[in-house]
């Protein structure tokens, strides 16, 4: 009995010998692998040099003896806070953190500490280049971000000022007015051919009416809703721009720029105030993508804020140089 007893003790301290030592060497193996992290570096994906309103995703990448790997780090911006943010709530322990840069040009210092070790990486946010000056054929004043736009889209015919020689630059946009310059803007690109056959379907834009040929138009192709009136003279936001934008020529502005809806849409939000819940995110989210509706130099796009004739102009000019450039053909 005793014999039996002492070699069970013996079997028993055996296998407790055996984890110990297991034991032992797990903790030695990750200390060693702890060991072997000598640094923690903020690489970015692209370059650290971007233009204003990009985003550029930065990763925390641990280098070990032998190999790097991302690393759970805490990150912040030190220095420029006020040229852009960083898109995931989640940066105070993330592996990858995406950094938005406003429509501000300057220099912005990001920092992330993981494991012990930190990091610093300056990003460059290249400065817009000053508008272009121009000789204002209007009576009235038109600010010098829109000058360029203004004068091309009236050299084209495709906006007037008032008769009493004005453009009034800050002036409320109505839906009447928007599609009639988005219809011209089609037409002057050879992207539809004008029509004068349309039976008009909307009750308050009756025959003679100055939306009336636009409105047709755009009922007839579904660009604008079925119901029975239009609304011509409401005042249009810059979310039901960028809704119309997208509806009429965002499918072929993507696919003219080798852009897919669904990594456009993966890659956002991209505004402060339209979450991906917001109503007209996709809208917003593709006409950034496209660079024709940029949003505000805080990193706002102020969707339910009414459309001023001034931005207008600039916003069908981007459409302009977007199709030219990107060589769309009809839709």
């Amino acid at each position: 009995m005793h014999s039996l007893w002492r070699k069970a003790t013996g079997l028993t301290l055996g296998l407790v010998g055996l984890s110990s030592l297991a034991a032992i060497s797990t903790i030695t193996l990750t200390a060693n692998n702890l060991a072997g992290l000598r640094s923690v570096e903020i690489r970015p994906f692209g370059d650290f040099s971007i233009d204003p309103g990009e985003q550029l995703m930065l990763t925390a990448e641990g280098d070990y003896v032998t190999y790097s790997m991302p690393l759970r780090g805490a990150w912040k911006i030190t220095d420029g806070e006020d040229l852009g943010y960083f898109k995931e709530s989640q940066c105070d322990s993330a592996k990858t953190c995406t950094f938005q840069a406003d429509n501000f040009g300057g220099e912005v210092t990001i920092f992330v500490e993981a494991s012990g070790f930190t990091d610093e990486a300056v990003i460059h946010i290249r400065r817009p280049e000053p508008p272009k000056p121009v000789e204002n054929p209007f009576e009235d004043s038109i600010p010098e971000w829109a000058g360029e736009p203004i004068v091309n889209l009236r050299e084209r015919g495709i906006i007037y000022g008032y008769d009493d020689g004005r453009y009034g630059a800050g002036d409320l946009l109505t839906r009447g007015q928007l599609i009639t310059i988005f219809h011209r803007t089609l037409v002057k690109m050879n992207l539809i051919a004008p029509r004068h056959d349309c039976t008009m379907v909307y009750n308050d834009v009756p025959g003679g009416h100055y939306a009336y040929d636009a409105a047709c138009v755009f009922r007839r192709n579904y660009w604008t809703d079925s119901l029975s009136s239009l609304g011509p003279n409401d005042p249009v936001t810059r979310g039901e721009t960028a809704s119309l934008i997208n509806r009429v020529l965002g499918a072929a502005l993507l696919d003219a720029n080798n852009l897919r809806l669904g990594k456009v849409l993966a890659d956002g939000p991209y505004f402060r105030d339209v979450p991906l819940a917001h109503q007209y995110f996709g809208d917003t989210a593709v006409t950034k993508a496209v660079q024709v509706m940029q949003g505000n130099p805080d990193g706002t796009f102020d969707s339910d804020k009414t459309l001023n004739r001034a931005e207008a102009a600039t916003i069908f000019w981007r459409v302009m140089k977007e199709v030219q450039e990107g060589g769309v053909r009809g839709l």
